[in-house]
């Protein structure tokens, strides 16, 4: 028979109880700790073209010996690179490109920075302390605060069983340049890698989650088979490839699509022709439409696509870096109409379509809202208009495959469009 157990003093009980739960829970590191910590494995990477001139800065995270993760579009375009903090700098090569997701694993030789922790997966919390560390603007090993203010979408990345991976939201502060490089917790351990920051969001800023890190190998081993299967020869200038048709478009050129109204069933082919290239843009028919080379709108003046082009928001239907989850408004004036857009955008699922026989990968962007009359922000005299839109977007081309909008006016009038890419006319 056991012995009478004895009353545990309240301060002692108290005592005990607050050594269990710190021993139960790790400590959050001071900033200036973490950054001790963690510092030494965010590097800056610095890309250049054919001729060594300098193309894009960037950071990558230190994940394995000898490897470091960045995104996929810091390394746009290079013909070479480098990683560099300080005064020290390495050669750096492509291991396992994943552009569907923006992660891209370099590895490099005799290289001795440690790897950082990762955190475990589905660890991210709402709500939590988190802190960037990159390279923003070439200013090396820059180190922003803030909380994770969201998960974004479910984009695959969990396994058998696990919850899928989701887009981090933070307010912790990403400039150009920041991109590839680390987001941790208050434990110094990597939740995922920054990758954009949207434009006109405030401290909207969005990272990839490190769960996705893991699939790297398999994803990338799976692109590159994919692209050793296609045809003999067709990886030469003009003969339907992908290489051909993400090529930078050169005067001369012509992108080729085919506009369908669904109302009478119409088909007409549509061609944006390469006048001249000026610096970083890219004049169409005549002025009629420029585009950045990074696919942007900076101005359309003859809508030759339709809706696609009369209808399109400020900087046209896609924005660079887009992810599943994301969403925006857009609220707008048309062009050369007495119109008022007031839309919601919203980032779908990844799949593939074909164009001119090669196998590309896109996002769906879906958009809803309606049409106003710009003046006195009242709705057109038939009524509400509503006006509905979708687009299949290719980061690797940077453009709108395949755009479909439709709205209506009255009883008998409206429009319903579809407007597809078929060819890049070389």
């Amino acid at each position: 028979m056991s012995g009478p157990v004895k009353a545990v003093p309240l301060r002692a009980a108290s005592a005990f109880l607050g050594l269990a739960l710190a021993a139960g829970a790790a400590a959050a590191l001071e900033p200036e700790v973490l950054f001790s910590k963690v510092s030494g494995s965010v590097w800056a990477v610095r890309t250049f073209d054919a001729q060594e001139r300098p193309l894009r800065a960037g950071s990558a995270v230190v994940i394995a010996p000898g490897r470091l993760v960045t995104n996929c579009h810091v390394l746009a375009k290079a013909s070479s690179f480098v990683i560099k903090q300080d005064n020290v700098t390495y050669g750096a090569t492509l291991e396992f490109p994943d552009p569907a997701r923006d992660l891209c694993q370099i590895k490099v030789a005799n290289f001795t920075a440690p790897p950082v922790a990762l955190a475990p997966a589905g660890s991210a919390r709402v709500g939590q302390r988190v802190y960037a560390i990159g390279n923003p603007r070439g200013l090396e090993n820059t180190l922003s605060e803030g909380i994770l203010s969201g998960l974004r979408g479910g984009t695959g990345g969990g396994g058998a069983g696990e919850p899928e991976a989701r887009l981090l939201q933070t307010t912790a502060a990403i400039s150009p340049g920041s991109s590839g490089g680390g987001l941790f917790d208050s434990e110094g351990r990597l939740l995922g890698i920054t990758t954009f920051a949207a434009r006109d969001g405030g401290s909207l800023n969005f990272a990839m989650p490190v769960e996705f890190l893991a699939e790297l190998p398999v994803r990338a081993k799976a692109m590159l088979e994919a692209r050793a299967s296609e045809p003999a020869g067709s990886a030469r200038r003009g003969a339907g490839s992908s290489v051909a048709l993400n090529e930078p478009l050169r005067a001369g050129d012509a992108l080729e699509y085919v506009r369908t109204d669904k109302l009478t069933g119409t088909r007409a082919t549509v061609i944006y022709r390469v006048d001249r290239i000026n610096g970083d843009e890219i004049v169409f028919n005549g002025g009629g439409k420029v585009e950045k080379t990074d696919g942007q709108v900076v101005s359309v003046t003859s809508p030759a696509g339709g809706l696609f082009d009369s209808s399109s928001p400020p900087g046209g239907w896609a924005r660079n870096n887009l992810l599943p989850g994301m969403r925006w408004q857009a609220n707008y004036a048309s062009a050369g109409e007495n119109q008022r857009y007031e839309l919601v955008a919203t980032v779908g699922g990844e799949r593939s379509v074909r164009v001119d026989g090669v196998e590309l990968q896109v996002l769906s962007i879906g958009y809803e809202g309606w049409i106003y009359a710009s003046s006195m922000s009242a709705p057109l005299a038939s009524g509400s208009v509503r006006f509905s839109g979708a687009a299949l977007y290719s980061p690797e081309l940077r453009r709108v495959v395949r755009f479909e909008a439709a709205y209506q006016r009255g009883i008998v009038s409206g429009g319903n469009e579809v407007l597809e890419l078929v060819r890049i006319q070389r």
